[in-house]
């Protein structure tokens, strides 16, 4: 049985959080959580979560804008506060909006590359040459012939997965990583793109698997599934609105949209809602029912356990055996929680978390 997680994001109260994640454990194995860089420290709180009993795991870091030897260290701390029979895994990518609205990005998909290597040099006790990374010396202006070594033993080094939809960092990924992160709620990781019969070009999981050097152990495949659950439909489905409309907005995804039959009108009318300072509930507002319900599940727990059984099913036939339930779960975290505690996981995924044991 593959593993089961869920993904907690970083706008609520940290000790809140810690709290879900418990509540949480009781029928999931993995608690994710977004590196938001602005928001509540990914690092911070995933000791946190480890040290209340959890598995965890960053869902998805990035090196641009930080120190790759700082995380290394983090994350292995984050591994001795973990029980011995939960996992911690690194979700690695480029970064995304926020990302790109702070730094430059030189060579993101280096720099990814040069972050799995290193991070794992370090986790292995070597003393580690900085000039053997240029891209990540560069950024981090790394002095010539430096060298790094972790002052401690890692007893645990973490997975490493990585997320992203280019075909330069899936490349990455089926070469470098342990496996690969998919969530639903972009275009091409989609329903509309699982129907297709041609998902494993469309999403790009064929290129990954081709990258993958043959002495290495078959890709880890993690599918997400990305939901809004209230008992207040109306509720949910207008906060899972919102989410979309971020996706939506943004016009690098535009073509990916087309490629699989999605409301590519309505998204045009999203990033004009955007471009008029309407803000996220005028953009929202001009996201199709259509659109949003094609990348995030929302509505009641009776609405949303067959939609999510048909999400699970479909990425099943395409070999993903780990999944979690994505974010925003709802627009109330607490009510969502209980939601997927009493009935949603259960009706999916039994046997997970402290059920398991």
């Amino acid at each position: 049985m593959g593993q089961l997680g869920v993904q907690l994001t970083p706008w609520t109260d940290s000790r809140q959080l810690v709290g879900l994640a418990r509540r949480l454990s009781d029928v999931a194995d993995i608690m994710w959580v977004q590196d938001q860089m602005l928001a509540r420290n990914v690092y911070a709180l995933l000791g946190a979560i480890a040290y209340a009993g959890c598995g965890v795991g960053t869902n998805v870091t990035y090196p641009t804008g930080r120190n790759p030897i700082e995380m290394a260290s983090a994350l292995a701390t984050i591994a001795e506060l973990a029980p011995d029979d939960c996992e911690l895994l690194v979700g690695l990518g480029t970064g995304g909006a926020l990302v790109d609205s702070l730094f430059r990005k030189d060579r993101p998909v280096a720099a990814a590359r040069e972050s799995i290597q290193l991070m794992r040099a370090l986790w292995s006790g070597a003393r580690v040459g900085l000039d053997e990374y240029p891209a990540l010396s560069a950024a981090l202006g790394c002095k010539p012939g430096a060298v790094a070594e972790l002052t401690y033993p890692v007893a645990r080094a973490p997975q490493i997965v990585v997320a992203g939809v280019g075909p330069k960092i899936l490349a990455v990924a089926g070469a470098c990583a342990d496996g690969l992160i998919s969530p639903s709620n972009l275009p091409t990781l989609s329903r509309a793109a699982l129907l297709t019969g041609e998902f494993a070009e469309i999403s790009g999981l064929g290129r990954a698997q081709a990258a993958r050097p043959p002495e290495l152990p078959p890709l880890r495949l993690i599918f997400g599934i990305n939901v809004s659950v209230s008992a207040d439909r109306k509720r949910a489905r207008e906060y899972a609105r919102r989410q979309v409309a971020l996706v939506a907005g943004n016009p690098r995804l535009w073509p990916d949209l087309e490629r699989v039959g999605l409301d590519i009108e309505s998204a045009g009318a999203v990033k004009n809602a955007f471009d008029q300072g309407l803000g996220i509930d005028g953009a929202a507002a001009q996201c199709s029912e259509a659109l949003a319900d094609a990348l995030i599940v929302s509505g009641t727990p009776d609405e949303c356990i067959p939609a999510m059984a048909e999400l699970r099913d479909l990425a099943a036939a395409q070999g993903y055996t780990d999944f979690y339930v994505g974010a925003p779960l709802g627009p109330d975290p607490g009510e969502a929680a209980d939601h997927l505690v009493t009935s949603v996981v259960p009706a999916l995924w039994p046997g997970h978390g402290r059920a398991r044991s």
